[in-house]
């Protein structure tokens, strides 16, 4: 890897900064002028030894946020399976005995096709059952 030449460094981050639409064989040819051992790099070495480093540290930092639009389908994704949920835990807790309630748990393979399915609390009907009945 090359040894970095703080003096080139400089005057590439002063030509960027003065004129950033400046294309790297311009700096290239600078720089040669002012450090002999530039002249032993490529044109592609000195480009991500230099001017590519400059521009990368010179850029807006960007954020890796999701879009709204994700956001909100998470939101709403999480809604509905928390509907789902208590829906799950309503049914447990009407259970009227030990058999409903093993009945209850027997019809999980359901309620995890609720939940995988896209099926909401409200857009669907609990599992039947003896506990689902009143």
């Amino acid at each position: 890897m090359p040894v970095v030449n703080d003096r080139v460094m400089n005057m590439v981050r002063e030509e960027i900064q003065k004129r950033p639409d400046i294309t790297s064989p311009e700096l290239f040819e600078k720089a040669k002028k002012m450090d002999r051992g530039i002249r032993s790099l490529s044109a592609r070495q000195f480009n991500a030894t230099y001017p590519l480093q400059v521009r990368r540290t010179m850029a807006p930092r960007r954020r890796r946020a999701r879009g709204v639009g994700a956001r909100s389908r998470t939101g709403a994704g999480r809604e509905r399976l928390r509907g789902v949920l208590l829906d799950f835990a309503r049914t447990v807790a009407g259970a009227q005995d030990r058999g409903a309630l093993v009945e209850v748990i027997g019809n999980l393979d359901q309620w995890i096709d609720r939940l995988v399915s896209g099926r909401g609390a409200t857009d669907g009907a609990a599992p039947r059952g003896r506990a689902a009945r009143k």
